[in-house]
């Protein structure tokens, strides 16, 4: 039996107990002189006949192992790191089975796991890089096609070059030619991972070849690269395995519903729990108890859900939410409810964040009445906050409704001016007091404009078709330059950054941090397609920008502009490919209503 074992990266403890095991046992040891540490050899017996393979070649090598078998001796061919990664083993392997000797192989910690150790590095980071590509320059052996390093990086994946530490300016190179990696891509190069002479050098892609040589690294070192070396952070997401949200098949996870609710007293706990009994996961019902923190609840309650059910004095509610008060286009819903369950009372966010409608629904669930405050509905009077959000539009100034309300309160008549007909398809009739006004009339000021403007008028209502965003980026953008060119393409084309309601782009950006964050901060999240979604818009009136190198990473012609066609349900775009700093933009008019 010949034995094939892993020695490790160099440190000798790193041999696995089986390894060491073989080799105390072995009475022929064979050893990869050019890269395993003499200290290994310490395991094996004083008697044992060692041969270095870095003087001989594989007919010798094999001859004795043949030798070995004859003499029904015991040998170990012993590899650095783990023999299955360019360890040479097959061709070994095949010659020993043609003479039909066996032999088995046990496995080492390779070098490309030591090295990340050696950084504190994980290869894998959600959000980053869910691959590692092992690979090596092609030099004085060749590579197959389709593996040239070049190729190999277009996935922007985690990498762990081999065998190319002489060859960092070229490897630069074919990194760079990749168009998924770039000069500031962090990288690093790790000389002799455990053993006593380790040296690391952190780099980025375009630093390597200064960086090998004014360290005098040209062999025995990996080469990695990729942004998983990012030192600075949070840049990644956080493991789903351990997020309190996600199910496994040893932990069930909480799902988030879209209404938070809690209570304070029995009587509260009890209106509550019928409350939840009717809207199942649509509500998220807790009632208040001891070593619990009103603050935190609210605090996470008022960022993720849509709305806020307080049962209790209404006290309680006001004194809780105002810490976290945004604005009347962005406030969820808040509503308080008395512990016997007899009065519903919407307190913020009534008409926008649905907070009405809400209250007189759960007022129906109890049994009870709904109290509403909000001086158009109590008169009956026509709430154009409302009527937007139902015609799926958003408010850009919502400071001037109680203008436009105070006008209908006290009986005058409010002009509207539509810019675009194209993409205002209101439903329903406006009541008589609602004069629209011809697009193009130009003999006075309206009180409510409705379209796209970047006319700035304090004294009008100005109120936008809901817009898709349909972004396309490289991997690991910056927020700062996300952010920045989504600005400027809103400033650009008069889309008011209110009036944005979804963010989109390929699943292949699903975990990309700054486009996540950037629907964080704007509070209407992030949206992905597969490459299959994205291609398949047969109601697409008109063509698509085409880019054949971002059809040959992606799959898809043009990421941006089907994104954001896609999120908007729409027939055609409103805007565009545009390009900022390398991020594309692209727009389209949401065609959803109601």
């Amino acid at each position: 039996m010949i034995s094939f074992v892993g020695a490790g990266p160099g440190d000798s403890k790193l041999i696995t107990v089986r390894g060491s095991e073989l080799l105390k046992d072995a009475d022929i040891v064979i050893y990869a002189g050019s890269l395993v540490p003499k200290e290994l050899l310490s395991y094996c017996r004083e008697d044992a006949d060692i041969y270095d393979s870095s003087r001989m070649s594989l007919e010798e090598v094999i001859s004795v192992m043949k030798d070995a078998e004859a003499s029904g001796k015991k040998a170990v061919r012993l590899h650095t790191g783990d023999p299955s990664i360019f360890g040479a083993i097959r061709e070994q392997m095949d010659e020993l089975s043609k003479s039909g000797i066996t032999f088995e192989v046990v496995p080492g910690v390779s070098s490309f796991t030591a090295a990340a150790a050696a950084l504190c590095a994980e290869y894998t980071l959600p959000g980053i890089s869910q691959s590692v590509i092992i690979t090596r320059m092609e030099g004085r052996t060749a590579v197959p096609s389709g593996e040239k390093l070049s190729d190999l990086a277009r996935h922007g994946a985690s990498m762990a070059v081999f065998l190319s530490a002489g060859m960092a300016g070229q490897v630069s190179k074919e990194l760079l030619a990749s168009g998924a990696y770039f000069p500031d891509t962090p990288a690093a190069l790790v000389y002799k991972a455990t053993h006593a002479e380790e040296k690391i050098v952190r780099c980025t892609v375009g630093s390597l070849e200064d960086a090998a040589a004014s360290n005098g690294i040209s062999r025995t070192a990996l080469i990695l690269v990729g942004d998983f070396l990012k030192d600075e952070g949070p840049y990644y997401e956080k493991s789903r395995l351990y997020d309190k949200d996600f199910t496994t098949g040893y932990r069930q996870g909480r799902k988030e519903e879209p209404v938070r609710c809690i209570s304070f007293t029995e009587g509260g706990k009890k209106t509550g729990l019928k409350l939840k009994s009717a809207l199942g996961e649509e509500l998220c019902f807790k009632p208040f108890e001891e070593g619990m923190s009103l603050e935190e609840w609210t605090k996470e309650a008022f960022l993720e859900a849509k709305a806020l059910v307080f049962i209790g004095a209404a006290g309680i509610a006001v004194r809780a939410v105002s810490p976290y008060l945004r604005g009347k286009a962005l406030d969820p819903a808040v509503i308080v409810i008395d512990d016997r369950g007899e009065n519903v009372i919407p307190i913020l966010s009534g008409h926008i964040g649905g907070g009405n409608a809400l209250a007189k629904r759960l007022a129906g669930i109890l049994g009870c009445r709904a109290v509403i405050t909000t001086s158009t509905d109590i008169n009956g009077v026509f709430a154009i906050d409302t009527w937007a959000v139902e015609n799926g539009m958003r408010i850009v100034n919502p400071e001037r409704i109680k203008t436009v309300s105070s006008k209908l309160l006290r009986g005058e008549k409010v002009y509207v001016r539509c810019k675009d007909l194209r993409y205002v398809n209101y439903m329903g009739r406006f009541p008589e007091d609602i004069v629209v006004m011809d697009g193009d009339a130009s003999d006075m000021t309206p009180d409510v404009m409705i379209g796209f403007d970047d006319a700035k008028n304090d004294s009008i209502l100005h109120i936008a078709p809901s817009v898709s965003v349909g972004v396309g980026c490289r991997k690991g953008i910056s927020f700062e330059k996300l952010r920045d060119g989504f600005e400027r393409f809103c400033s650009d084309n008069k889309i008011p950054v209110e009036a944005v309601t979804s963010l989109a782009s390929i699943d292949l950006k699903k975990d990309e941090e700054a486009l996540c964050r950037l629907g964080r901060e704007l509070g209407i999240g992030f949206k992905t397609f597969t490459a299959r979604e994205l291609n398949c818009m047969p109601e697409y009136e008109g063509s698509f920008s085409a880019s054949d190198f971002v059809e040959s990473v992606t799959g898809v012609d043009c990421v941006c502009e089907r994104s954001a066609v896609k999120a908007a349900g729409a027939k055609e775009l409103l805007v565009a490919k545009r390009v900022y700093d390398g991020v594309t933009f692209a727009a389209a008019v949401s065609a959803k209503r109601g």
